[in-house]
């Protein structure tokens, strides 16, 4: 019998270790100091864009990352466009459930992880309820993926995830990221 698996969602993850995630970590916490943070998906914490840092040379792997993880999905296009913000969360903060629409890809990469610090969590994709069906497949309706320093997880921005709550008493630093191309 032929059973094919019909419309994968694709995630990539790497642990890139020549980010120096101390500087970057130093970095976004001067930052915090000067700057609001902006309301999104974050339920406490503090959230803001870095997009305009992002030629600065302590962001330099970081965004080579990013390209590099780029070239091994199988999106196209001529430019390549990315939009980044820092997230710092303490004991309790979270982020609900949300997606990226309007972007091609997102992505999220962790400077300062914490154990139980929260994971995030992706969701099925598809809209038709198969939880109450008869038919069982072996695909879980959620998934978590619990981060450590260095990994930089993209996936389409589609797919909608959370970031469950700290219970670390140490502060949690990433940089999320959407990514746009244009053909």
């Amino acid at each position: 019998m032929n059973i094919s698996q019909l419309w994968p969602t694709y995630m990539y993850m790497e642990t890139f270790t020549d980010i120096d995630n101390e500087k970057i970590s130093e970095w976004i916490l001067n930052y915090k100091k000067n700057t609001e943070t902006r309301n999104a998906s974050n339920q406490g914490g503090w959230q803001e864009s870095i997009s305009d840092y992002q030629d600065e040379p302590i962001f330099k792997n970081f965004i080579e990352a990013i390209l590099q993880t780029i070239r091994v999905t199988k999106l196209k296009g001529e430019k390549v466009t990315i939009h980044s913000w820092a997230n710092i969360n303490e004991k309790g903060n979270w982020n609900f459930i949300h997606d990226h629409v309007g972007s091609d890809l997102s992505g999220v990469y962790y400077v300062k992880v914490p154990k139980n610090s929260g994971e995030i969590v992706f969701f099925d994709p598809r809209t038709i309820d198969t939880a109450n069906s008869a038919f069982q497949e072996d695909h879980p309706k959620s998934m978590g993926v619990e981060p450590a320093e260095g990994n930089l997880i993209m996936f389409p921005s589609y797919l909608e995830h959370m970031v469950t709550p700290s219970e670390s008493d140490e502060t949690r630093i990433t940089i999320a990221f959407n990514v746009c191309v244009d053909s």
